[in-house]
C-alpha cells in the first residue's frame, strides 16, 4: 500500500471536522464518504484496517483536541500528559473505525450493491458501537451534520440520526451509479430507475419536512439564565455566595413579572448552577418555593444530590420549583470527568495524581411536569444518547439540556454539543431550551433552528457576568415517527446487510 493513500486517509478523516460545527460545511457529507470509499474499494483487509484508522485518527484528532483543555485545567495534569492522553484516546477511537473498514472490505463483492448498501452499513454500524462500547461515546456522527442539509434534513424525524448518516452515504452513491449508468449506454434502463428513486427521496424529504408531526399546545414565557461564571470561580467561596444571590434575584424578579402575566414562566439554569449539595440550600428552596406558590411561575435548576439508593453516593440533578414538580438525575456519566469506567484507572488517576470524580449514574429519569405541561430533561453529554429523550418521546411537550460547557474552554466543543442538542429537537419536533454555564445557552425551534442564542462568554475571571434569554414558545403535543419506531429497526435493517454480505462471503468460498 502506498505512503500517498495513508496521507490521503488522514487528510479526509481531518476535514470531517469541518462537516460538524462550528465550520458547519455540511454539503462536505455528501463528498468526503464517497471519497474514501474509493480510496479503499480495492484494497485487501489489513491494508482497509489501516486506512480506516488513519481516517478515524484524522477527525478524533482534530475533532475532540478540546478534550485536552478539561484533562489539563481541570484534571490536574500537565501539558504533555493531557495532550499524550488526547492522542491515545483518538487512537483508540480510530480502532473502531478500522475494523469496521476491514469488515466491508471482507465482505464486499465489488458490485453496485457495496456503494449503495454494504459501506453505508458498515460506517453506520461503526457509529452505532461506540453509543454503548466502554460506556459510550456517542459524538461526530455523521448524521448530525443534516441538520441544516435542506434537501434531506425533512427526514430527521422519521429516521433519527443513525437513519441520517445512512441517507447521507447513500445519496452521493446513488448519483455516481446513475452517473455511471448513463456513460455506459443512453438506453441503459436502469439510469431511469436510479433517477427516479434520486427524485423521490428528495421530494419525500421535502414534504417529510412540511409535515406536522406534532401539534401546538400553549403558549410559555420561557427565560434562560446564563451565568458566565467560571468552575473556579463557581466552586470558591464568594462564588457561591454570587451563585445564591444571583438565584435568588432572578427568581424573585420573574416571580413578580409572572403575576401579571396569563401563561406559565419558567426559569431554566445550568447544570450545576448551586456548587454543592441540594440539602445545604434546602431553606432557601423551600423560602423561594413558598414565594412562588401563588405565581404563575416555575423554574428548572441543576445542583448535586445525595443518592435514594446509595447513602454515599451523589448524584448531578435537576430539581424544580413554583408550578413545576419533580426531579431528574442524570445517567449517562462523562467517563473520567464525572467517574472513573474501570479500577484499572483508579491506579492511573493515583500515579498521575489527577482530580477524581465521584458522582454516581441514577436511573431517575423522570419528567419535571405541571398539569398541562411535561418538560424532557438530559443534562450535559448526556443528550447524546437518543434514547434519553426517546423514553418520555410521546409524552413531552418541551425538552430541556442543562450543561456545564466550561469544561471545553473556548474551544469548538460547545459548539458540537449545540449541534447536538438541535438535532434532538428536529428528531422531536418539539422546542428545546439550552441553558450552559458559560455558553453556548439558546432557544431551539421545532425544527432544530436556533430563535435566540447567549454566545460563548471568554472572561474567565468575571464572577458572575450573568446574561439572559427570554422568549415565548409554543409547547407541542404528539410524536414523530422516529419516537414511534426508535433506532433499533434501522440498526436491525443495517446488521442483516452486514451479516448477510458476511454469509454469501463465506458460501462463495
Amino acid at each position: 500500500m502506498k505512503v500517498t493513500k495513508l496521507i490521503s486517509s488522514l487528510a479526509l478523516g481531518s476535514s470531517m471536522v469541518l462537516i460538524f460545527e462550528p465550520f458547519n460545511f455540511w454539503f462536505l457529507g455528501f463528498l468526503i464518504p464517497l471519497s474514501f470509499y474509493f480510496l479503499i474499494k480495492g484494497e485487501e483487509v489489513k491494508n482497509s484496517f489501516f486506512l480506516g484508522w488513519f481516517l478515524g485518527f484524522g477527525l478524533w484528532l482534530f475533532g475532540i483536541f478540546w478534550i485536552e483543555n478539561s484533562i489539563y485545567f481541570y484534571g490536574g495534569a500537565n501539558k504533555v500528559t493531557s495532550y499524550f492522553l488526547v492522542v491515545c484516546l483518538s487512537a483508540f477511537l480510530a480502532s473502531i473505525n478500522g475494523v469496521f473498514i476491514s469488515i466491508f472490505a471482507y465482505c464486499k463483492t465489488n458490485t453496485n450493491f457495496d456503494i449503495l448498501f454494504l459501506f453505508p452499513s458498515t460506517w453506520v454500524a461503526s457509529e452505532w458501537v461506540r453509543e454503548f462500547l466502554f460506556s459510550g461515546f456517542p459524538w461526530f456522527y455523521i448524521g448530525y451534520t443534516t441538520i441544516d442539509n435542506f434537501f434531506i434534513s425533512g427526514f430527521i424525524p422519521i429516521f433519527g440520526v443513525f437513519g441520517m448518516s445512512f441517507v447521507l452515504i447513500f445519496i452521493p452513491a446513488l448519483i455516481f451509479i446513475s452517473y455511471k449508468s448513463f456513460l455506459k449506454s443512453y438506453t441503459d434502463k436502469k439510469k431511469f430507475t436510479y433517477a427516479s428513486v434520486l427524485l423521490l427521496i428528495l421530494f419525500s424529504a421535502f414534504f417529510s419536512y412540511e409535515a406536522e408531526w406534532t401539534k401546538e399546545k400553549e403558549k410559555i414565557n420561557i427565560i434562560i439564565i446564563q451565568p458566565n461564571i467560571s468552575i473556579e470561580e463557581k466552586w470558591s467561596f464568594q462564588g457561591e455566595i454570587e451563585s445564591i444571590d444571583l438565584f435568588k434575584d432572578k427568581i424573585k424578579e420573574h416571580a413578580s413579572q409572572a403575576e401579571k402575566e396569563e401563561i406559565l414562566s419558567i426559569v431554566f439554569w445550568p447544570e450545576a448552577f448551586l456548587p454543592g449539595l441540594s440539602s445545604k440550600y434546602t431553606e432557601i428552596i423551600n423560602e423561594l418555593d413558598d414565594l412562588t406558590k401563588e405565581s404563575n411561575f416555575a423554574s428548572i435548576f441543576g445542583t448535586l444530590s445525595k443518592s435514594t439508593n446509595n447513602e454515599e453516593g451523589i448524584t448531578n440533578s435537576l430539581l424544580s420549583l413554583g408550578k413545576l414538580k419533580g426531579k431528574f438525575d442524570k445517567q449517562k456519566l462523562v467517563p473520567f470527568g464525572e467517574y472513573v469506567p474501570f479500577s484499572f484507572f483508579n491506579s492511573f488517576f493515583n500515579f498521575f495524581n489527577f482530580n477524581r470524580p465521584n458522582i454516581i449514574s441514577s436511573n431517575n429519569n423522570v419528567l419535571i411536569n405541571s398539569e398541562n405541561l411535561n418538560i424532557s430533561s438530559a443534562i450535559c453529554y448526556e443528550i447524546a444518547f437518543q434514547d434519553i429523550f426517546l423514553e418520555h418521546g410521546k409524552k413531552s411537550n418541551i425538552l430541556f439540556n442543562a450543561s456545564n460547557d466550561n469544561w471545553f474552554g473556548n474551544t469548538i466543543g460547545p459548539y458540537q454539543h449545540l449541534q447536538i442538542s438541535r438535532y434532538r429537537a428536529a428528531e422531536h419536533r418539539k422546542p428545546l431550551v439550552r441553558s450552559t454555564s458559560t455558553g453556548v445557552s439558546a432557544l431551539i425551534d421545532k425544527f432544530g433552528n436556533i430563535v435566540g442564542s447567549i454566545e460563548l462568554d471568554n472572561e474567565k475571571k468575571v464572577i458572575l457576568n450573568s446574561r439572559e434569554l427570554k422568549d415565548v414558545v409554543i409547547s407541542r403535543s404528539g410524536h414523530t415517527p422516529f419516537v414511534i419506531i426508535g433506532k433499533w429497526p434501522f440498526i436491525f435493517l443495517i446488521l442483516i446487510i452486514i451479516f448477510g454480505s458476511f454469509m454469501t462471503k463465506i458460501f462463495r468460498k
